[in-house]
């Protein structure tokens, strides 16, 4: 996990409008509990988290009401087109999303096939990422400092059981400022410092991993 983030690219700015990955490191953590055949990552630093499903088994992702939003099936991945969350993660920054008056998190799914024969598929989860206009308090104190912003989960079930994709943001100070150089060794003492809980429950995951396979 240490390694991810140390080695993740980082920008200048800050905010949901500015580029991927700008300044800030999403990283997945594990599922909890574990499914076998399962798997997410972040991809663009902070920007998009994708979802593989190679488990038979059929996985929803829920919405930011805790709606159905995705689901994974082996024909195909589906979006809830009643969703907020269908509208709201196609852009970086959900501020600039155009969610329909049909879309009610309350209401029946209504699901639309997005990949054919595909088991993965990616969208902006701003739940992963920073979405305000400001830095976090930290980073506008300590710009030059390696920060861990917050811990995150993405609620989701297998065939009906449910589990969480976990994980957490970190800051990086962009190449070129103060505290740019050397961020590796400084990063990994943040993380250790502050995501021990992450680290175990990734030790949880694999212990149960390694009982369950054949």
């Amino acid at each position: 996990m240490a390694a991810g983030l140390a080695l993740a690219p980082a920008a200048v700015g800050h905010g949901p409008a500015a580029p991927a990955g700008v300044g800030y490191v999403s990283t997945v953590a594990s599922l909890e509990p574990n499914v076998l055949g399962v798997s997410a990552r972040v991809l663009g630093g902070d920007d998009r988290l994708r979802l593989a499903n190679y488990s038979g088994k059929t996985v929803v992702v829920a919405g930011y009401a805790g709606e159905p939003f995705l689901r994974f099936t082996p024909s195909g991945v589906y979006e809830n087109t009643r969703s907020p969350a269908t509208y709201l993660s196609r852009v970086r920054d959900p501020a600039q999303a155009q969610v329909p008056a049909s879309a009610d998190p309350k209401a029946s799914p209504r699901w639309r096939k997005v990949a054919r024969g595909q088991q993965s598929f990616e969208w902006h989860d701003h739940r992963i990422h920073w979405t305000e206009n400001e830095p976090p308090a930290a980073v506008q104190r300590a710009p030059d400092e390696v920060h861990l912003i917050f811990r995150w989960a993405v609620p989701a079930r297998a065939d009906g059981r449910p589990f969480a994709i976990s994980g957490f943001l970190g800051y990086v100070p962009p190449p070129g400022e103060p505290g740019g150089s050397g961020t590796s060794g400084r990063l990994l003492a943040a993380v250790i410092g502050g995501s021990v809980i992450a680290v175990a429950a990734i030790g949880t995951g694999a212990r149960r991993a390694r009982r369950r396979a054949p």
